[in-house]
């Protein structure tokens, strides 16, 4: 049989090309690359017989050209199709409907250095962190490296807004399954028994679902090419927070980054303070980059992370800032006044109430009951009054409680409370479920006492009500703002929905339009109100942390106010990404509310301590709190700077504190710098580095081995759709400029509609701008817009857009290999494409052009596809016997030269990833080394006796081989079950990890076509 590498087979109803041939015990025995399909990339050894091996007849027929507008459609789709870094030519076309900043474009170079992307997106909020992740999943799914994506983002309007920005931006239709009743629905439609998450390509879940442990176990059970878990920041593992949840979540994005080869975490908050929490983050993505007890390894986590602020994102043309700058102004409440007096008794009465218990019991469970007391005395006193007031009906009821029930309540206060320190709030669950249990731990607390100034104190509040000075202060700050602003939207958060009500009473007495979300509210109607507040002015918004996350809502207001303060520096910069992110057009102005002299203050100070922290680990951080502390501030406790004396209540002043006016490039010009510069590259890179879609290609193991000697051609996906379309059904598929006769103009098709074959519909369903009653599909040109002139919603074909996928599969099968264009001269041009794979996925292809004249030797061509337009068509009939009767030479030296190119650009490959697998290779071993020591304890030599004495200990103690050492480690039945699961857990990692680092194989040359190019003599 006369099959050699390069050639197309058909076997086993499948087409395969032939990465290697020779002869085997009298059989041929062939390695082979699938094609195509669903096994595209699966690497096989076949042998014949007893296979049964068809060869497709690669060998090109000149003397039957097809149409030269054929020729150039099926050479587009394989330009389009190409998967090289500085390919030496390129096409550039829009991922999406989107207008993109160099800087959204860095995450994308960093993951195609990577053979496995692993990135954590740890931008600050507002700088379209759910943007850059569709840019990643675009451009995997267009290079065919991912099928499976999977988006796990929280419920609510966040996760509607994922499954919106993929549907609108990027044509992509990612299938929720995010309750039973969807996972029923994925079940009916297949066979039964069947997993319903590898049914489904693009799927879209919640943590809170996706915890479960039956539907944790079909996930473990699924692969995926690439996940992205967005609010990362909840998924953090270290053991001080290994409540129930959080031990599910962290359970969820373990399994989820064990499953999949890609990993995308995204939060603008991925430190609060504490390092190790932080590297928990960091082994998601690759635990070689931690030392196991929570600590790095080096600084090569710093290549896994992204991280970048507003105010370093600037126009590298103009050198202006993207963003606006924020303005944070700390609001400090006044409570001077003798209209004040009333409130200054209340918080001295709630002083003189808690303060001695706390001092009494500062460490024990039920102190923090009271500590939650003196936070809600500080966002408004009515929800201080609401919290005693329930205390004090609790305590008129009998009530018996046994050891055990406090010792339990006790526990699951201290649960809650970790999770308010680490999230700064709860959901409506939860803050219900932790003021029910504060109650009942207050309610036990004061009935032990023989007398309670509970009643007084009840009291006392109700009178200081009606001058709360916070919301005094909230109405002032919001006619000052209107002043200046009439019209402006504003945005208030607070942590308590008794506080939500009382503002939101006070601001609807003096006549202002207020709208509330809290947890209490489904997910409808949050939905409603934030999109009623995004598309109006005038309005205010009140929400509780319910709104804290994800959510854009920028569109008419740039004021927002913190009416109180959370345990969390990052919930405070969650809450102003609501306003202050990309897109906003006014300078956004933050404002928090505090009390000077209360609990608040110290609180204020916590805030800054934690907020430093972070900043020494992450170099930058954003303006939260327009403040910074002075050392001697550090270590302060939430309850140390509060007074048991009345008299100085109101009159402790904070330390002197510094301002934040100074930019982190003063402090921290190095890593300021480095940053500039990989914005830099990725501006730069914009016409030097552009990958075959026209987006940045990364250097390292992706990359080609020169720029392009041309500008990168700009592609019209619109027009190429309907060149493919035309070429399959016959007829124009758009009534297009293209269209030169007017017969042939549909009247039943509008110019913005592109007629979709029916095999085609079904990808398309439930995309915007499809009509599935017509199978027309309502496109525009200009990403701004999203509806045309009628109203009706369109489409934009990025490169990822179904149809824009569908039509280059289409368009590489079409039968125009061979055809003839007026040239400058004769000869003809001969096309090549080149693939190379790695782990049975393909990382390498291009097409190659050579020129071959006669008498000449032959060149490779950059613009070749311009050679081929179809205005430059002639007949083709005769052209072959006419101009190259002796071509067989012309072909000959063009193959090998050819060959020598490929054999070039694959040798460069494979040096760049040969270093990568070294270095790579050396990382995992100490990691294992070290996990080894860390477990088994250091190695200790085998040690002779004179007198033959056998060594005592386990025998794993003298294995030099870390790897041999937690194998006998892991099988000792005398270490600890918990141990020897980690031992094994260990080396699985390990395991995993070296098998997907499989280095490229060989590459498969295979003739494309031809294009005979002679003079136009007019005959």
């Amino acid at each position: 049989m006369e099959v050699r590498p390069g050639d197309r087979v058909r076997a086993r109803g499948l087409l395969w090309d032939v990465l290697a041939a020779d002869a085997a015990n009298g059989r041929d025995r062939l390695l082979l690359r699938c094609a195509g399909g669903d096994l595209a990339g699966l690497e096989w050894e076949m042998f014949s017989p007893p296979d049964t091996i068809e060869p497709m007849g690669a060998a090109l027929d000149p003397r039957h050209p097809a149409p030269l507008s054929l020729w150039h459609t099926m050479h587009r789709a394989h330009a389009l199709n190409a998967l090289s870094g500085n390919a030496l030519f390129v096409t550039r076309a829009a991922p999406g409907r989107l207008r993109m900043e160099p800087y959204q474009l860095v995450p994308l170079m960093r993951a195609l250095d990577m053979p496995r992307v692993r990135l954590l997106l740890a931008d600050g909020v507002g700088l379209g962190k759910t943007v850059q992740a569709g840019l990643i999943a675009a451009e995997w799914l267009a290079r065919r490296r991912a099928h499976r994506i999977l988006i796990v983002a929280p419920s609510g309007p966040l996760l509607l807004q994922w499954e919106q920005e993929m549907r609108s931006r990027f044509g992509l239709r990612f299938t929720p399954m995010t309750s039973a009743a969807e996972t029923r629905q994925v079940r009916r439609a297949h066979e039964s028994g069947a997993n319903p998450f590898d049914q489904v390509a693009l799927c879209l879940t919640t943590p809170d679902y996706a915890k479960q442990d039956h539907v944790l176990e079909e996930l473990e059970r699924s692969a995926w090419d690439l996940v992205i878990i967005d609010e990362a920041h909840h998924y953090m593992g270290a053991a001080v927070f290994a409540t129930a949840e959080n031990t599910h979540r962290r359970r969820l994005a373990e399994v989820l980054a064990r499953r999949s080869d890609g990993l995308l975490l995204l939060t603008a908050t991925p430190h609060d303070g504490d390092d190790a929490r932080f590297a928990s983050l960091i082994a998601l993505l690759d635990p070689a980059l931690v030392d196991g007890a929570g600590g790095f390894v080096g600084d090569n986590y710093r290549r896994h992370v992204i991280r970048r602020l507003k105010a370093h994102i600037r126009d590298p043309r103009t050198g202006a800032p993207l963003f606006r700058r924020r303005h944070v102004i700390p609001v400090k409440v006044d409570v001077s006044g003798p209209e004040h007096e009333p409130v200054r008794a209340f918080h001295r009465a709630l002083s003189a109430f808690v303060v001695p218990r706390l001092r009494r019991r500062e460490e024990a469970d039920d102190a923090l009951a009271f500590i939650s007391l003196l936070k809600r005395s500080v966002s408004t006193i009515a929800a201080c009054v609401a919290t005693l007031r329930v205390v004090a009906g609790r305590l008129a009821r009998p009530h018996a409680e046994t050891k055990a029930a406090r010792a339990e309540r006790a526990r699951a206060m201290r649960v809650w409370r970790r999770r308010v320190a680490r999230f700064g709030g709860l959901n409506a669950a939860g803050e219900s479920g932790l003021e029910a249990l504060e109650i009942e731990s207050m309610a036990e607390t004061l009935r032990a006492e023989p007398e309670s100034a509970l009643g007084r104190l009840i009291a006392l509040g109700l009178a200081a009500e009606a001058h709360d000075p916070k919301l005094t202060a909230l109405i002032l700050e919001i006619r000052l703002i209107r002043m200046a602003h009439p019209r402006a939207s504003l945005l208030i958060y607070t942590e308590y929905t008794d506080s939500q009500h009382a503002a939101a009473r006070a601001l609807r007495a003096i006549g202002s339009e207020v709208l509330t979300i809290g947890g209490q509210d489904s997910d409808e109607a949050r939905a409603t109100a934030a999109h009623r507040f995004t598309e109006s002015e005038g309005l205010i918004l009140i929400s509780t942390d319910a709104l804290a996350e994800g959510l854009n809502l920028h569109r008419h207001c740039f004021h927002l106010i913190h009416l109180d303060l959370p345990y969390n520096p990052n919930r405070l910069e969650q809450r102003n990404g609501r306003i202050d992110r990309y897109g906003q057009r006014q300078e956004p102005e933050i404002r928090y509310l505090y009390l000077p002299g209360t609990f608040e203050e110290s609180l204020l100070l916590h805030l800054i301590t934690k907020y430093e922290k972070a900043r020494s680990v992450l170099d930058v951080m954003p303006n939260t709190l327009g403040f910074a502390s002075a050392s001697e501030d550090q270590d302060q406790s939430l309850t140390g700077r509060l007074s048991e004396d009345p008299d100085d209540l109101f009159k402790t002043e904070m330390e002197a504190v510094r301002a934040l006016d100074r930019s982190v490039e003063d402090s921290q010009p190095d890593q300021v710098a480095a940053l500039l510069r990989e914005i830099d590259r990725a501006f730069d890179g914009f016409d030097l580095m552009a990958v075959r879609h026209g987006w940045y290609a990364a250097r390292g193991i992706n990359a080609g081995l020169t720029p392009p000697s041309v500008p990168p051609r700009d592609e019209d996906l619109v027009d190429f759709v309907d060149a493919v379309l035309t070429a399959e059904t016959g007829q124009p598929a758009l009534n297009g400029p293209a269209l030169k006769d007017p017969a042939l103009k549909d009247p039943a098709l509008k110019d913005n509609e592109i007629r979709v074959p029916r095999d085609l519909a079904a990808a398309l369903d439930g995309l915007p701008g499809f009509d599935p009653a017509r199978d027309v599909l309502r496109f525009t040109r200009d990403a701004d817009t999203d509806r045309d002139p009628s109203g009706q919603d369109t489409a934009f074909l990025g490169r990822a857009h179904p149809l824009v996928t569908q039509a280059i599969r289409l368009g590489c099968r079409l039968p125009g290999e061979v055809s003839a264009a007026c040239g400058d001269s004769i000869g003809l041009l001969l096309t090549f494409t080149m693939e190379v794979a790695a782990a049975h996925r393909v990382v390498f292809r291009r097409v190659i052009a050579i020129l071959a004249t006669p008498g000449q030797p032959p060149l490779e061509c950059h613009d070749w596809l311009s050679l081929g337009h179809p205005s430059r068509a002639i007949p083709g009939a005769g052209v072959w016997d006419r101009y190259f009767p002796e071509s067989d030479a012309m072909r000959a030296e063009a193959e090998t030269l050819v060959t020598r190119i490929m054999a070039r650009e694959h040798a460069a490959l494979l040096e760049q990833w040969t270093a990568w697998r070294e270095a790579e290779t050396a990382r995992w071993q100490r990691w294992l080394r070290a996990r080894a020591t860390l477990l088994c304890g250091s190695f200790t030599p085998p040690t002779g006796d004179l007198f033959g004495t056998p060594e005592t200990g386990p025998a794993w103690q003298r294995e030099e081989d870390p790897g041999a050492r937690l194998v006998s480690f892991a099988t000792d039945p005398a270490v600890p079950q918990a141990k020897r699961r980690e031992a094994s857990e260990t080396l699985e990692v390990f395991q995993e990890a070296r098998a997907a680092d499989a280095m490229p194989g060989p590459f498969v040359p295979r003739p494309l076509g031809v294009l005979m190019l002679v003079p136009d003599d007019g005959s």
